[in-house]
C-alpha cells in the first residue's frame, strides 16, 4: 500500500515546489515621455465650484435637449449595443481560460448490444453466446497541473483581453458621443445660418423694392432693378438647400440615437454655457482615455501569450482517474464485482517540432513588440490631439472676441446710415449695404462661435471626458472590482 502512495505523493509534491514557477516575461509598462503640463491653456483657470466636470462632460453645455439625444445616443446605438454584447462574449471566455486550471469531471453510460459472426476463419469457443448484451456507467476526472503557468498565462491573457474590450466599448462610447455632440452643435450652427440667410434674403427684396420704386419714378435705368433681382434671387436660391443640409444633419442625429427620422429638439448655439478650460492641465490627463487603456491591455496579452508559447517546451502533466461499472447483465451492474477503475499520472512533451515551438516563440514576441509599439504610438496621437484642441480652442477664443468687437462696429455702422437716411443725407442704398455687412458679420460670428463650441468637443473626446480624475478613476475601480470577483 505504501508503494502505491509513493507517486501520488511525488506528484503532489513536485506540483507544490512549482506551483510559483511561470515562464514567460511578467509585463511592465514601456516608458513614457510625458510633459508635465500641456503647453497651452485655453483660458484662466475657473471657480472652483465649476472646475471639476464629470465623465458626463456634455452636461457641461446646460442644454437639457443635448443631454437627451445623448441619453438616448447611449441606450440605443446599435454599435454601442454590439461593442456591449462583444464584451460579454470576452467575459465568458475568460471564463472558459479559468475552468482550464481546475479538474474537468465527466460522466459517460452506454447500452451496447455485440453480434459475434459464427462463420468466421476461427470459429467461436463453446458456449459462446453470439448475441451478448453490454451495460457501462462510468465517471472521469482529469487535472492538468500547471507546472509552467501556462493555463496562469492563459488566464492573464484572457482577462486582459476581456478589459481590453471594456475599454474599447467606452472608447466607442466616447466617439459615438463626441460625434452626437458635434453633429448637434452643427445643427444649431446651421439654424443660424438658416435664419441670418433669411434674414440677407430680406435685405436683397428691399434693395430690389428700392430699385423699382427708382426706376418706376424715372430716377434710374432698368439695370439696377435687373442686378438686385439677380441678387435677390440667387440668396433666396440658397434657403432650400440650407434647410435640406439642416434635415439631413437631423435625420444623421436620429440615427445615432436609434430614432426614426424627424426633428430633433434643439435650442440656440448662442443659448449654449460653454465652461472655462482650467490652466495648467496636466499631461497625464490623457490616462483617463479608454482607448490608451485598450492599447496598454492589448500589450499586456501579447505579452502574457509569450509564457503560452514557452510553455509549450515543457511537458504537459495530468492526474487522471476513472471508475465505473459494467456488465453484460443490467440486474448485475450495481454489484462490486462490476467495478472497474484506474488511476494514473499522464504527461506529455516534445522531442523534436522542426522548429514549429521556437517559431511561435518568435511569433508571440514579435506581435508583444507590435503591441508595445502601438501603445507608445496611441500615446503619443493623444497628446498631439489635446495639444491641437487646446490650441484650436485658445485661437477661437480670441478669434471670437474680435468677432464680438467687429458686430458692435457694424451695429453702430447701420445704425449711423440709417440716422444720415433719416436726416436726408444719404440714400437708403447706404442703410441696405450698411445690412449686408451687419448680415456678413454675423455669419463670421456664428462660424466661429461653431467652431469654438466644436473645439471644446474636440477637448472633452482628447482628454478622454474632461479633467476630472477623480470621477474617472473612481468608475475604473469599481469596474475593475467587479471583473474580478469570484464567480
Amino acid at each position: 500500500m505504501h508503494s502505491k502512495r509513493t507517486p501520488v505523493a511525488l506528484a503532489a509534491f513536485v506540483a507544490l515546489a512549482l506551483a510559483g514557477c511561470t515562464t514567460g516575461p511578467d509585463y511592465r509598462r514601456p516608458a513614457l515621455d510625458l510633459p508635465p503640463a500641456y503647453a497651452v491653456a485655453a483660458s484662466a483657470p475657473q471657480p472652483a465650484e465649476t472646475a471639476v466636470l464629470d465623465t458626463a462632460w456634455w452636461s457641461a453645455f446646460g442644454d437639457p435637449q443635448l443631454d437627451a439625444l445623448v441619453h438616448d445616443v447611449l441606450a440605443n446605438n446599435p454599435d454601442l449595443r454590439i461593442a456591449a454584447h462583444r464584451v460579454e462574449q470576452l467575459d465568458a471566455f475568460l471564463q472558459v481560460a479559468r475552468s482550464e486550471q481546475g479538474p474537468q469531471v465527466a460522466y459517460e453510460g452506454q447500452r451496447t448490444r455485440d453480434t459475434l459472426s459464427e462463420n468466421r476463419q476461427s470459429p467461436l469457443n463453446r458456449g459462446t453466446q453470439p448475441v451478448d448484451n453490454n451495460y457501462t456507467i462510468s465517471g472521469g476526472i482529469s487535472w492538468e497541473l500547471d507546472l509552467w503557468g501556462k493555463l496562469r498565462r492563459s488566464d492573464e491573457s484572457a482577462f486582459a483581453n476581456l478589459m481590453a474590450g471594456q475599454e474599447g466599448r467606452r472608447a466607442l462610447e466616447m466617439a459615438t458621443v463626441a460625434k452626437a455632440a458635434a453633429g448637434y452643435l452643427r445643427l444649431l450652427s446651421l439654424d443660424m445660418e438658416l435664419e441670418l440667410l433669411k434674414r440677407s434674403v430680406q435685405v436683397e427684396a428691399d434693395t430690389v423694392a428700392l430699385a423699382q420704386s427708382r426706376f418706376d419714378s424715372g430716377g434710374s435705368s432698368e439695370l439696377p432693378v435687373l442686378h438686385a433681382r439677380s441678387v435677390w434671387q440667387q440668396r433666396g436660391a440658397e434657403i432650400p438647400a440650407k434647410e435640406a443640409e439642416i434635415a439631413a444633419m437631423e435625420n444623421a442625429l436620429g440615427a445615432l440615437a436609434g430614432r426614426n427620422p424627424g426633428p430633433v429638439p434643439r435650442a440656440r448655439l448662442d443659448a449654449l454655457r460653454l465652461p472655462v478650460v482650467p490652466a495648467g492641465l496636466p499631461a497625464d490627463l490623457i490616462a483617463q482615455r479608454p482607448d490608451l487603456r485598450e492599447r496598454e491591455q492589448e500589450l499586456v496579452s501579447a505579452n502574457a501569450r509569450i509564457g503560452i508559447a514557452k510553455a509549450q517546451f515543457y511537458p504537459t502533466i495530468s492526474l487522471t482517474s476513472s471508475s465505473g461499472f459494467a456488465s453484460n447483465e443490467l440486474g448485475k451492474l450495481d454489484q462490486l464485482t462490476s467495478n472497474f477503475g484506474s488511476f494514473g499520472l499522464h504527461f506529455f512533451g516534445p522531442v523534436f517540432s522542426s522548429g514549429r515551438l521556437s517559431g511561435q516563440v518568435r511569433e508571440a514576441e514579435a506581435l508583444q513588440r507590435q503591441a508595445a509599439v502601438e501603445f507608445l504610438k496611441s500615446v503619443q496621437l493623444a497628446l498631439h490631439e489635446v495639444q491641437d484642441a487646446l490650441v484650436k480652442r485658445q485661437k477661437t477664443e480670441g478669434q471670437l472676441l474680435l468677432r464680438d468687437e467687429n458686430i458692435a462696429v457694424l451695429q453702430r455702422q447701420r445704425d449711423v446710415a440709417l440716422r444720415r437716411y433719416e436726416l436726408g443725407r444719404d440714400d437708403y442704398f447706404d442703410v441696405l449695404d450698411a445690412e449686408r455687412s451687419l448680415a456678413s458679420g454675423l455669419q463670421l460670428q456664428n462660424q466661429t462661435r461653431y467652431a469654438r463650441a466644436d473645439a471644446l468637443v474636440s477637448l472633452y473626446k482628447a482628454l478622454g471626458g474632461g479633467w476630472s480624475l477623480p470621477a474617472v478613476t473612481a468608475t475604473t475601480a469599481s469596474t475593475a472590482q467587479s471583473t474580478t470577483s469570484p464567480r
